[in-house]
């Protein structure tokens, strides 16, 4: 019995892991920020630069941070966003004005958050998509790479939308979906 109870144990961790979406288009490991290291580097031309000039991230002053929010080079950050505890943002990402993305969000490389936009909790949104202004999803969806999801859409908690997928403008997409 405390065998199986192990087994599964693993299982449903191993299940819940993100490591599949901590990775670059090209399969590599992404260079990660910390954002109080971000916010202490020097503003140079409007973003902060990394003191070995290695990367430049450009963080409105209004933005807020929960804990251990991670950033990659190239991230832009527009003016009253909030950023939960352990949200992660991958190289050349935008986030709008007035977006909220909850905790454990991870973002990957090349994509584009517009403006007022609330990204539920443990949401994974994949390289290269676009989440346009208004747009809303809940928790723990998962969006594949080159997804775009309509302005002012609406994406219900645990859904799945695959790659290339296009939700039009002021769709809504039911919870546990999967397109």
């Amino acid at each position: 019995m405390k065998r199986l109870v192990a087994t599964l144990a693993l299982l449903l961790i191993s299940a819940c892991s993100t490591d599949k979406y901590m990775v670059m288009p090209d399969g590599s490991k992404p260079l990660l920020y910390p954002s109080y290291t971000v916010l202490a580097w020097p503003l140079i031309d409007g973003a902060h630069q990394a003191p070995s000039g290695r990367a430049r991230i450009q963080i409105d002053e209004t933005a807020r941070f929960d804990k251990d929010v991670q950033l990659g080079d190239g991230v832009r950050i527009g003016a009253n966003t909030y950023f939960g505890e352990d949200v992660v943002l991958m190289r050349n990402v935008i986030v709008g004005e007035e977006t909220r993305l909850d905790n454990d969000v991870i973002v990957q490389a090349d994509v584009k958050i517009g403006n007022r936009v609330t990204i539920g909790s443990d949401t994974k949104i994949g390289a290269a998509s676009v989440i346009e202004d208004g747009a809303l999803t809940g928790n723990w969806v998962i969006i594949g790479k080159r997804v775009t999801v309509g302005a002012d859409a609406k994406v219900g908690a645990a859904s799945v939308i695959s790659d290339g997928t296009s939700i039009a403008r002021s769709q809504v997409v039911a919870s546990g979906s999967r397109l």
